[in-house]
């Protein structure tokens, strides 16, 4: 069966590409000769799968969506306290560029503004760090959460420096307070430098996966983060991610996200997704004005808004197990888009004989997450995506049996199916039926009858 989720964002990107908003930075040179039709998503679920449409192999500059992930390496290398003297925890309310400091201690208002990532920046590995391991530093703590080398675009770094005014002011004023101690010329160069690294939309939505599993990457299952240190960076996230439209954000949209103005936006929803976008087009707040709206869209289809609530999605599948040509789901709980989008991961795994798509990320750039994601009980643990990871494994043992012939999802555990993971579930058996595979349900409370499921 051919996984849904992936033809509902290639339907996403073709609906929104057709809408124009705002224009690319044009303050930095190179961002200003960007492509602003560029669109691409991508999706990471905490079991391991990366779902992909438009232009998300589309390398662009992380910007300030490099942020919260050198916020997280200052508070894995110097600890909270250490952070916490130099740098706050609350929005500010002004553009990301403004001196926004505490007036009492003088310290930037969070890690999310440029201030405040100036001075994240200065805490990087130790006191008596060089500029190029700080550098490092950030390119390894970003290369991690991806699962693949990222390195500095050059041509972009000095298009930026050319223009640093305002961040040299910035790191000056912070050099006089005593936030910084060495040169504010060494960290800018810095800073601009990490803000240059090359990503994707899908290293994006799998660096927000690792936030949203808590420090597990969802691709390996190793842990590549604190999950004390996950948390706090989401939570700086939440308040802050999204400039002085933070607010407005957090209640239309509801996702933890940060945006950069090369177009990229990171989305890390705890539990249940990473979200990477990448469109050029800023709107006024220097958010990238396709990225919201698709942040939104998927908000609002898929109910990813932060105070909807989910339990983790990998545990509605219980277990799964196979009698000759049929193949038992075991469902539990209440499903949401977490728990439906692990019934479709299940589903999309099995052997049915039909002609069967890649798994939605390229092996040549991400050889070892499929060798790693296989065995890998730490994920597992981590997610309650066992149940999901057997389903690969039954219908990986069992092809020399022959081809599925009849699906049974047995609901008797079910408490409740949400309208978005109903919509979910169903275009699954739509998609198993024209197959050619019968579907099954085992459902005494009636909680998804399968004629409706098929109808709709």
């Amino acid at each position: 069966m051919r996984h849904p989720i992936p033809d509902y964002l290639a339907s996403l990107v073709t609906e929104l590409g057709a809408v124009n908003p705002g224009e690319t930075a044009q303050y930095i040179p190179v961002l200003a000769e960007a492509d602003p039709d560029r669109f691409g998503i991508a999706l990471a679920t905490p079991t391991g799968r990366l779902h992909c449409a438009g232009d998300a192999d589309v390398e662009f500059t992380i910007q300030s969506a490099s942020k919260p992930f050198t916020y997280a390496a200052a508070l894995v290398d110097r600890g909270f306290a250490a952070v916490d003297r130099q740098v706050g925890l609350n929005p500010s309310g002004e553009a990301f560029n403004e001196l926004s400091l505490e007036v009492e201690s003088h310290r930037p208002d969070n890690a999310m503004i440029n201030a405040g990532a100036l001075a994240v920046h200065q805490l990087l590995v130790g006191p008596e760090a060089s500029r190029k391991e700080r550098l490092d530093r950030a390119v390894e703590i970003m290369s991690l959460l991806a699962g693949r080398r990222l390195s500095v675009d050059r041509q972009t770094y000095e298009s930026e420096m050319a223009v640093s005014d305002r961040n040299l002011s910035l790191g000056h004023m912070l050099r006089s307070y005593g936030v910084l101690q060495d040169s504010a010329e060494e960290i800018v160069a810095g800073y601009v430098a990490q803000c240059a690294v090359r990503v994707t939309a899908k290293d994006l939505a799998v660096m927000g996966a690792c936030l949203a599993t808590g420090g597990i990457h969802p691709m390996t299952g190793e842990r590549v983060l604190p999950s004390i240190v996950a948390r706090r960076v989401v939570s700086v996230m939440t308040s802050s991610g999204m400039y002085d439209a933070a607010g407005q954000w957090l209640a239309d949209v509801g996702i933890p996200a940060k945006s950069g103005v090369a177009g990229g936006v990171l989305g890390a929803l705890p539990g249940r997704v990473g979200i990477g976008v990448f469109s050029p087009r800023l709107d006024e707040v220097g958010n990238s004005a396709r990225g919201v709206l698709a942040c939104r869209r998927l908000s609002e289809d898929f109910r990813l808004h932060l105070m909807d609530g989910d339990s983790l999605g990998g545990t509605a599948v219980r277990f799964v197990e196979r009698e000759g040509d049929r193949v038992f789901l075991h469902l539990q709980g209440v499903i949401r888009f977490g728990g439906a989008e692990a019934v479709l991961d299940a589903l999309t795994d099995l052997h049915t004989g039909a002609e069967k798509p890649g798994t939605g990320w390229d092996a040549a750039v991400y050889p070892r997450w499929q060798e790693a994601a296989a065995d890998s009980a730490a994920l597992s643990a981590a997610t309650g995506g066992g149940a999901v990871h057997e389903a690969a494994a039954v219908a990986a043992r069992d092809e020399n049996d022959g081809p599925i012939r009849t699906v049974v999802l047995n609901l008797a555990r079910v408490d409740r199916i949400e309208d978005v993971g109903r919509r979910l579930i169903a275009e699954g058996v739509r998609r198993l039926q024209a197959d050619g595979v019968r579907v099954e349900l085992e459902d005494p409370e009636r909680i998804l009858p399968l004629e409706e499921t098929a109808a709709h």
